[in-house]
């Protein structure tokens, strides 16, 4: 993937040509380390994540960058990462308003009529756990993400690879903004 080029500016007080960084060239650098130069967070963990990040972030942008970089994944993937994205868009709004607002009812998966992970027929929960962080951390569930990072180290999963994962999620919510930033003309 080719980085955006640098941009030419010139230095109103010296009238001096200068060339400055791409306001994305930084992000677009690592969301490449973190897909093909890092080895804590690999396999189909990091295809969760990378299409979770990409997909959440409801950025064609993204999603054209992450194509470039990553396999795609298959229908049983790309199904467990939409019930993420899906889960993740009620609870994590939901579970954060229970942690402002004190109400004496519901707060459970169960009322809001959700099955158990183990009723969903995910076929890796590992990964699943992965996207989930992603989300949650692009959709600021708070409660949600800890949640779903307790699950992986109770399966022994890495701080490093959990890390790698928070990086990817901030990488390309970053994208997606700075790229609609770019595409607006004031």
């Amino acid at each position: 993937m080719p980085l955006i080029p640098l941009i030419p500016l010139i230095n109103q007080h010296s009238k001096r040509k200068m060339m400055s960084i791409h306001p994305t060239s930084e992000q677009l650098a690592l969301l490449k380390k973190l897909t093909s130069g890092q080895d804590h967070l690999t396999g189909e963990n990091l295809l969760y994540c990378t299409w979770a990040s990409a997909l959440n972030s409801q950025s064609t942008f993204v999603v054209e960058q992450v194509s470039a970089l990553i396999e795609k994944p298959n229908t049983e993937q790309k199904r467990a990462i939409s019930l993420a994205i899906s889960r993740m868009g009620v609870t994590n709004p939901y579970f954060i308003s229970r942690q402002l607002v004190r109400v004496m009812a519901g707060g459970t998966l169960n009322d809001l009529g959700f099955s158990s992970l183990s009723a969903l027929n995910v076929e890796n929960e590992i990964a699943y756990h992965y996207a989930c962080i992603v989300i949650s951390l692009m959709n600021g569930g708070q409660p949600c993400l800890n949640s779903h990072i307790h699950s992986l180290r109770a399966a022994g999963e890495t701080e490093q690879a959990i890390d790698a994962a928070m990086r990817l999620a901030a990488i390309c919510s970053s994208l997606a903004k700075s790229q609609f930033a770019l595409s607006i003309d004031i």
